[in-house]
């Protein structure tokens, strides 16, 4: 079953009128694509416990006062950088055959072996942009990362994806990796040179 949103069109639009929705704990937004752009707004409480910070929830079912029922996706949220709030939301008209480019989350599973030996597991990429069914947007994809030791890294291209999906990044892209500490790497370079100093002074 598709999540649901109660949404509401907005009369008036503009920055300020944005301002005092977000005061008044309503998030404003626009519903594009086939049929239309219209603007709307929706109850920030209502988005977060519906939605919340993964916007890739495939279908949602938007329902507007005196219209039908509306299938679409989330395409994009403006957050805000010291809140954490949603700002603007963006929703596309879809049909659930519809191919549709989102991004989705990468989740990590697994305790890889590089950081039982002190290697520190740098998850390069949170999200990927894939191509796929509108009724089959995955709300993530898993990432096994047990076997990397350190030095070891997994690409874009590595990455065994559901059928029907496609990635639409480079291959070379780093998702994930074990590396090195810096602080060891710091000391040793700190040692290596006390090691010269001593050894100049007693020549």
């Amino acid at each position: 079953m598709p999540l649901e949103l109660n949404i509401e069109p907005r009369i008036r639009i503009g920055s300020r009128e944005a301002r005092r929705l977000r005061r008044e704990g309503v998030v404003p937004g626009i519903l594009y694509g086939r049929g239309g752009e219209v603007a709307i707004k929706v109850d920030e409480h209502h988005f977060m416990t519906t939605v919340g910070y993964n916007s890739s929830t495939g279908i949602i079912r938007l329902n507007m006062p005196g219209e039908k029922p509306v299938s679409s996706i989330v395409k994009e949220v403006q957050w805000n950088p010291v809140t954490d709030k949603p700002m603007h939301i963006d929703f596309l008209r879809v049909l659930p055959s519809q191919m549709v480019t989102v991004p989705v989350p990468v989740h990590l599973e697994g305790s890889p072996k590089g950081v039982l030996m002190g290697g520190i597991l740098d998850h390069n990429l949170h999200e990927l942009s894939v191509t796929v069914k509108a009724a089959d947007i995955p709300p993530f994809i898993s990432l096994d990362v047990s076997a990397l030791d350190i030095g070891d890294a997994i690409h874009v291209a590595d990455l065994s994806l559901p059928e029907g999906l496609t990635v639409d990044m480079s291959g070379e892209q780093v998702v994930a990796s074990v590396i090195m500490p810096r602080v060891l790497k710091s000391t040793s370079l700190e040692e290596e040179a006390a090691e010269e100093t001593e050894s100049g002074e007693g020549e």
